[in-house]
């Protein structure tokens, strides 16, 4: 049989993005007997950021086992395997219109425009770089880099200069971890982890584990400058609470601040959430584009690869649904006001003609809080009642809460209901 790019047929589902969201979203979608689906990636091969991830802790919440980034991969693309599912590597999205009508471009494509029944969005995010961060000072031939870069080298094997031995990580989130032992992998002594915040926004033992490797772990501590010489590193400078001092090094590495990767979206129906800078979507994931879809890290901040694969496999029964007539592919129009202790929740919107949605099929709730909260309990306000969202627990920084939607019934006319702490 032809493939999808052979022929004039039109794909299904256009899935964009061949990470863990992505092949879950395809492997649901084709368990669920809908064919024609084209799945594409800009990389030149599928499975996203893990692949580049030898060490194990992968696909626990999807698959119930941590395996290592690449293997995490192979099990997502096994189950595609005799599936109506045709994967294009080195395509992208350049636009997306009202349809859906996506332009897309390849060297087996071309350029060309697909009229899709369904849309996915699942392209993931990327690190803010050092241009991002606004980090000023000498400019080096190499040795700045952040994880993704790192991890690239690392899996292909690539051989750092000789003059290449210690390493500096700025950010203290899980993948900066994940960077301490890719680094190790490539033979580079890490001497610091370091972060403004005043403790390390990934667990607690990891930093613990990291001193005892003799790694400093300096939190409340603020990247001021990039010392070089000749054109190579030589230090990074920084200032905490003992003052301003160098840390002498050959590599900086910058971990975090991570930006969902939408530029394709500019001009597009598609609404962006200015705290998330991903997709605005309802709990079917659906967004503002009728028949468009996202889901998995492209619509907030980082989170592990099983839990976006867990996104994945419900937006592929979402848009099953919507295929088969089940469900429409309106946005809905309730919206979720947020608390100033709140920095962003996902989904922001709610239908109210869909409370009837399966719980295992709507998205998984992640919020996030501008500052820890101890003993709190989040709460959804609406004109008539106050519904409980979590028991009364604590609530950190860059760590996904446990929020239960299964409570929130029809919201009736209300466009608008308050979700904050009681």
């Amino acid at each position: 049989m032809n493939s999808l790019l052979d022929s004039e047929a039109e794909p299904d589902v256009l899935i964009v993005g061949a990470g863990p969201a992505g092949l879950a979203a395809a492997a649901a979608l084709s368990a669920a007997g809908i064919e024609k689906i084209l799945v594409i990636d800009r990389d030149d091969a599928p499975g996203g950021l893990p692949r580049f991830c030898p060490h194990p802790g992968f696909g626990l919440e999807y698959c119930r086992w941590p395996h290592t980034g690449p293997g995490f991969v192979a099990r997502l693309l096994k189950t595609l395997r005799g599936r109506a599912v045709r994967i294009e590597c080195a395509t992208t999205l350049l636009s997306l219109r009202d349809g859906p009508l996506a332009e897309i471009v390849g060297p087996r494509a071309g350029l060309r425009l697909l009229s899709p029944r369904a849309v996915i969005l699942a392209t993931g995010i990327r690190e803010s770089n050092r241009g991002n961060l606004l980090i000023p000072g000498g400019r080096a031939e190499s040795g700045i880099m952040t994880t993704g870069q790192l991890q690239r080298l690392a899996a292909l094997k690539a051989r750092l200069p000789n003059y290449l031995r210690s390493l500096v990580v700025v950010g203290t989130d899980h993948v900066a971890f994940s960077a301490i032992l890719t680094a190790r992998h490539l033979r580079l002594s890490v001497k610091a982890l370091i972060g403004e915040e005043d403790r390390v926004m990934s667990y607690a033992p990891l930093a613990w584990l990291a001193r005892a490797c003799g790694i400093e772990v300096a939190t409340g501590t603020r990247t001021q400058s990039i010392a070089t010489a000749g054109g190579r590193v030589r230090a990074i400078e920084v200032a905490d609470a003992r003052g301003e001092r160098e840390i002498g090094c050959d590599a900086i590495l910058f971990s975090g601040k991570w930006l969902p990767e939408v530029a394709f979206l500019c001009g597009s129906p598609v609404e962006i959430d200015q705290r998330t800078n991903g997709p605005v979507i309802d709990q079917a994931m659906r967004t503002t584009c009728s028949g468009v879809f996202a889901a998995g890290n492209v619509l907030h901040g980082v989170e592990s690869s099983g839990w976006c694969a867990v996104e994945g496999a419900r937006v592929g029964a979402s848009v099953e649904r919507y295929l088969r007539g089940e469900m429409d592919g309106a946005q809905g129009q309730a919206e979720f006001a947020r608390s100033s202790e709140i920095d962003f929740i996902v989904p922001q919107r709610w239908d109210d003609q869909l409370t009837h949605l399966d719980p295992k099929i709507r998205i998984p709730v992640t919020l996030r809080v501008a500052n820890d909260l101890h003993k709190r309990r989040l709460v959804l306000l609406t004109d008539q009642s106050e519904i409980p969202l979590s028991r009364r627990q604590a609530f950190l920084r860059q760590r996904r809460a446990a929020v239960d939607f299964n409570n929130i019934g029809g919201l009736g006319a209300q466009r608008r209901a308050l979700i904050t702490f009681a």
